[in-house]
């Protein structure tokens, strides 16, 4: 069921919008951007407040559409005289809802879509997901061999989004695409390509930056990558912070205590501290499996490039699509 089309009730509307993919460097340009002094970034990276389809009401690491448009609006109340205001959830890619809801809030708005080899994507989406306690099956190619219980919802993990717990489906970019061109044109969806960005990092951002009609020549202090791979430093923290009471603290308590943004700022900032994680050397796929999950993928592949006017095919697993 679509959500109804009812334009954001907020003052600050952000009119800058990285929509995913999931791992695949929007950490890393959110940060970029954050420093121009043209943009203003909202204070949390992702509020994933448009996403309406893939919200839980109960959640409270997540704004919900309509509910919470005070708290989003409270995002970008710094914004100042700010050209553009962005923000970046990963889930809008994903969403039916978000291309809609989005451009019914804000029809002149840039968007941006970083895409990477769907394999790789899915893989570090898994690991990533292990870390923050959302996936209980460590084993990468068994969590693929749960995706048909899953979206039966059986075998869900503890603490997970029952919406989000597949992962070949996050990854059909050449399905989920279209939706953003269809609502808000080509020329005013940019695509980047992670493995393009990594290669060729001030190249590609000067690129961004002359898409979104602001200073080209600033640079960042520095390329480095944000949200690199992690684990959790400690697995019995971790499951006690997913318990109800300390959830309860954080999303019920805390955000009557300092303020809602407050709250979130300082959970992005645990989340990402040297407590709480800590970086780990990602396994490698093996061949089999890799080869098999790129045979899954190729008809959405070519769909992408199709969309694209680039062999995508070529140039992620090494196959000509001519």
């Amino acid at each position: 069921m679509q959500a109804t089309i009812i334009p954001c009730a907020v003052a600050h509307t952000p009119n800058l919008f990285i929509v995913g993919a999931p791992k695949s460097g929007t950490t890393s340009l959110y940060e970029y951007l954050k420093g121009h002094p043209q943009v203003f970034m909202s204070v949390v990276k992702e509020p994933c407040y448009f996403s309406a389809d893939l919200a839980l009401d109960h959640s409270g690491n997540f704004l919900v559409y309509e509910r919470d448009a005070q708290l989003y609006d409270d995002l970008f109340v710094d914004a100042g005289d700010a050209k553009l205001l962005g923000e970046g959830s990963t889930r809008y890619l994903y969403s039916h809802d978000a291309a809609r809801l989005i451009h019914a809030a804000s029809p002149d708005a840039r968007i941006v879509a970083m895409l990477r080899n769907p394999v790789d994507m899915i893989h570090s989406l898994h690991a990533h997901k292990l870390a923050a306690g959302t996936e209980d099956i460590t084993s990468f190619e068994e969590a693929l061999d749960a995706e048909a219980d899953r979206e039966q919802g059986r075998r869900l993990p503890a603490h997970s989004n029952p919406k989000l717990s597949t992962y070949r489906d996050r990854a059909k970019f050449g399905e989920q695409l279209p939706r953003w061109f269809d609502e808000f044109g080509r020329d005013r969806v940019r695509v980047i390509i992670f493995e393009d960005m990594v290669r060729d990092s001030e190249g590609e951002f000067r690129a961004l930056l002359e898409f979104l009609g602001i200073d080209p020549g600033y640079v960042p202090e520095s390329f480095a990558a944000h949200n690199t791979a992690h684990g959790a430093r400690s697995t019995l923290i971790r499951r006690v912070l997913n318990g109800r009471f300390p959830q309860w603290l954080v999303w019920g308590l805390l955000p009557k205590v300092i303020g809602d943004t407050r709250t979130r700022c300082l959970v992005r900032r645990f989340r990402h501290s040297w407590f709480h994680r800590k970086p780990i050397a990602r396994g490698k796929i093996s061949v089999e499996l890799r080869r098999r999950l790129e045979d899954d993928f190729t008809p959405d592949v070519a769909r992408l490039s199709s969309l694209l006017g680039r062999d995508m095919g070529q140039f992620w697993f090494g196959r000509s699509e001519d």
